[in-house]
C-alpha cells in the first residue's frame, strides 16, 4: 500500500475501535486525513511494510506500543484551552460552588480538586488563582489543599508543569491579573511560583482501569472538572468515566462539565444542580437516595409573593416565568433542554422538564 492509497474502511474501523477501547476517544471524519499521515509517517520511521503491522503493535502492550501510543495520543488529542475559560462556570464556582465546599470542609481545612482532561493546565492554573484572587480561603496556608490536573497527553502535561504560556492562552482574561499573577519575558507569561506549587500534574486515562490507583490519588475529591472533554469520547466510554467519578467524588462533591456535554446521557447516580451560569452534578450525602433534580436560580426570580411550589397551578407557574426577565428565562429554558424530559424539577411544582419547557417556550412567544 502506497503513502498515496487511503486505508481502507475496514482498517479505518478497526483503528478507530482500537483507540475508542483504549483511551475512549472517538477518531472524527474531519480527523481521518492527519490520522492516516501519521499512520504512514511511523511506517516509515519504524521501517513497517503496511499498515495492518502498525495495527497489532498497537494491540501489543510492549514498550515499543507503549512509545507509539504516546506518540498517536499526542497526535489526535486537541489541546487547545486557555485561562478562565467560561466566565459563567468560573462565577459559579467563585460565588456558589468553591465557597459552598469550603464551608463544608472547613472544620478539617482539607480541599481536593481535580481537573480532568487538563490539557497545557490553563484550568487548575485558573481555579488556583481564582481561590487567591476572590479570597476565598483566608487562612489558607492552615488548609490542606490539593488542585490535580490529570492529561493523556504527556506533552500537554510537560507543558502544563513548566507553567509558560503565550498571549492567545490570556483571551478575555484581566490585565490586572496577567500583572500578578505572571511574569512576561519576550512575548511569553510564566505563572507566578505560588501558583505553581499549588497544581500537582500527572498523566492519566480516564477510561483505563488504573484511573483510581494510589499513584493518581484521584479520590475523596470535592470538585471535579471535566469540561470540554466528553465531546471527544464515545458514549460507552462516557457512562464508565461517570461511574469513576462518582466513586472518586465525596459524598456531596461536585462534577463540573461543559454546558451541553451530557445532554441525552444519564447522570448516573449524581444528582443534577440547575443555575443561570450552568448545570452542575453532585454526587448525594445519602448513596440510596434516587437522582434528583435541583433549580437554582442565583439571584432568586423576582416576584411578590413566591407560590408554594410544590402545589402551584400551571398560571401560577406562568405568572412566576412572566415575572423573570427575558434573558434568565432563555437561560434557564437552555439548561432545561439538557436535561432527560422526565426529569422532574422539585422547586418548579414537581413538573418534568419537558413540562416547563413547553411552558418556558409559550412565555417567550408571548414576550417576542
Amino acid at each position: 500500500m502506497s503513502s498515496t492509497e487511503p486505508l481502507s474502511p475496514r482498517l479505518q474501523q478497526a483503528f478507530a475501535q482500537l483507540i475508542a477501547d483504549r483511551i475512549g476517544l472517538t477518531l472524527r471524519k474531519n480527523d481521518q486525513a492527519s490520522f492516516q499521515n501519521f499512520i504512514f509517517s511511523r511506517l516509515e520511521a519504524i521501517e513497517f511494510k503496511v499498515p495492518e503491522e502498525y495495527y497489532l503493535l498497537l494491540n501489543e502492550n510492549t514498550e515499543q506500543s507503549n512509545q507509539e501510543w504516546t506518540l498517536l495520543i499526542s497526535t489526535i488529542t486537541n489541546i487547545e484551552s486557555f485561562f478562565f475559560r467560561d466566565k459563567g462556570q468560573f462565577n459559579l464556582l467563585k460565588n456558589y460552588i468553591l465557597p459552598t465546599l469550603i464551608e463544608q470542609r472547613s472544620r478539617e481545612k482539607t480541599l481536593r480538586i481535580c481537573s480532568a482532561g487538563c490539557s497545557t493546565g490553563e484550568e487548575p492554573y485558573s481555579i488556583a488563582i481564582l481561590l487567591l484572587l476572590a479570597d476565598l480561603i483566608p487562612d489558607l496556608n492552615d488548609w490542606d489543599l490539593k488542585i490535580l490536573g490529570i492529561d493523556i497527553n504527556s506533552t500537554a502535561i510537560e507543558r502544563a508543569k513548566a507553567g509558560i504560556y503565550r498571549p492567545w492562552s490570556f483571551r478575555g482574561v484581566e490585565s490586572a491579573i496577567l500583572e500578578r499573577f505572571f511574569k512576561e519575558s519576550d512575548n511569553h507569561y510564566q505563572i507566578d511560583g505560588v501558583i505553581k506549587e499549588m497544581v500537582d500534574f500527572q498523566i492519566g486515562n480516564l477510561v483505563d482501569s488504573s484511573f483510581l490507583d494510589p499513584p493518581l490519588d484521584v479520590t475523596d475529591m470535592d470538585l471535579i472538572l471535566c469540561r470540554n472533554v466528553f465531546i471527544y469520547f464515545n458514549n460507552a466510554a462516557i457512562g464508565k468515566i461517570l461511574d469513576k467519578f462518582y466513586n472518586a467524588l465525596r459524598p456531596s462533591g461536585y462534577l463540573l462539565v461543559g454546558h451541553t456535554e451530557l445532554h441525552g446521557q444519564q447522570s448516573n447516580k449524581l444528582h443534577i444542580k440547575m443555575f443561570d451560569e450552568s448545570i452542575a452534578y453532585q454526587r448525594p450525602v445519602n448513596e440510596a437516595t434516587q437522582p434528583a433534580s435541583e433549580f437554582i436560580m442565583t439571584p432568586p426570580i423576582p416576584v411578590a409573593s413566591e407560590p408554594a411550589m410544590d402545589t402551584c397551578s400551571d398560571q401560577e407557574l406562568n405568572d412566576l416565568f412572566k415575572g423573570s426577565d427575558i434573558r434568565m428565562n432563555q437561560v434557564a429554558l437552555n439548561l432545561l433542554r439538557q436535561l432527560p424530559g422526565d426529569s422532574r424539577i422539585a422547586k418548579l411544582g414537581n413538573r418534568t422538564a419537558s413540562e416547563l419547557i413547553l411552558q418556558l417556550e409559550h412565555t417567550l412567544k408571548e414576550t417576542d
